[in-house]
């Protein structure tokens, strides 16, 4: 009787993990069709056909056996301009849907995100700095690279301000980002409040655009998320004992400590890197991870790369709604995020608060 016992434990357990494999399958697909049906979006109108055309064209050795009976003008719209708002809706969606499981499992926290360790104020405060002062020191790079170094500058900042005894307490670290960032955003409202020709340009940044993203700002920020992802995800053991309890963590053998450092670090900068390129964008690494948790359990084994995919879906899904919703406007995508990202987080919300959510 107990070896059959242990024999159907097996069995549950095999189906179980199968069909997690299959949910992450079909997001995946999900996510491709997604990507596909988002280059319908667009005052010009490009077949399907032609679009897939256009994709070939672009793989190695399968361009030769692709037939050409899209126009330079189809190419170009498709390989310049929507191409690369749409891959870079898929990097950042993935940066911060991943950054939020990561630092979720950290603070055992199911309301904090990236955001909350002080990157979106430090992004605003070296964006908003190069618009505001008109600095242009690193050519048409200045504002990004200003984002990136600034919000990587303020975690550091807030990490080492936290630090008590080589050691970081989740809570002592949450409440030392908010702190600083509220600090950080009022000299943020100080600039804008000088200038107030320039809130427009500002005001967009704050609230997100993939409008303007190009393949030259694109490659980086890409290679930067997609190793730093990959690094988060190899720890997903160790942030799985992390979620359980610190002591837990050093019960099992986790280095507590080098876990938490490596895997802010990893967030941050991931996370830098996306909003350098796309403005502040809300409620992704929120509202993502508590999701993949409802349709796969709590292990990060899946969370991570489901909380990636959702992301990436979901950003895109929202720069579809901000470019097609007013015609000839693309409204700034945080609005969208925003509107969309609100009731879900009151729905889980109510979930957590009513002893059903497993995470």
């Amino acid at each position: 009787m107990h070896v059959i016992g242990n024999e159907r434990l097996r069995a549950f357990v095999q189906r179980r993990r199968e069909m997690k494999y299959a949910w992450v399958g079909f997001l995946f697909l999900l996510l491709i069709i997604v990507i596909i049906l988002s280059d319908f979006i667009g005052s010009v109108r490009i077949p399907l056909l032609n679009i897939l055309e256009i994709y070939g064209s672009q793989i190695p050795y399968l361009s030769h056996f692709v037939p050409h009976n899209y126009t330079s003008a189809q190419e170009q719209i498709i390989v310049q301009l929507r191409e690369p708002e749409i891959l870079g809706g898929l990097i950042i969606g993935a940066s911060l849907g991943i950054g939020g499981a990561a630092i979720q499992s950290i603070f055992r926290n199911p309301i904090s995100e990236p955001y909350v360790i002080g990157l979106s104020s430090g992004a605003s405060l070296g964006a908003v700095s190069a618009i505001v002062l008109g600095l242009t020191f690193l050519g048409i790079y200045t504002q990004q690279i200003m984002a990136f170094v600034f919000g990587l500058s303020i975690v550091f900042i807030v990490y080492f301000l936290a630090l008590k005894e080589g050691r970081i307490h989740p809570t002592y670290l949450l409440l030392t980002g908010v702190a600083i960032s509220f600090f950080i955003s009022a000299i943020v409202a100080l600039l804008l409040f000088t200038n107030l020709n320039l809130q427009g340009e500002a005001f967009f940044w704050l609230l997100g655009s993939l409008e303007n993203i190009n393949w030259t700002l694109l490659y980086p920020v890409a290679i930067v998320v997609l190793i730093a992802s990959y690094v988060i995800y190899l720890q997903h053991r160790e942030l799985d004992a992390i979620q359980m309890g610190d002591m837990h963590a050093r019960s099992v053998g986790v280095n507590v400590e080098r876990t938490k450092r490596l895997t802010i670090f990893l967030v941050a900068l991931s996370v830098s890197a996306s909003v350098s390129i796309s403005g502040l964008i809300g409620f992704v690494g929120l509202v993502m991870p508590h999701l993949s948790r409802m349709l796969l359990g709590g292990s990060n084994k899946y969370v991570i790369p489901v909380s990636g995919i959702l992301g990436a879906m979901f950003l895109i899904c929202a720069d579809d709604i901000a470019r097609g919703i007013v015609s000839g406007v693309v409204i700034p995508i945080g609005i969208v995020t925003g509107i969309i990202g609100v009731p879900f987080l009151l729905y889980f919300m109510r979930r957590l608060t009513g002893g059903r959510y497993e995470g």
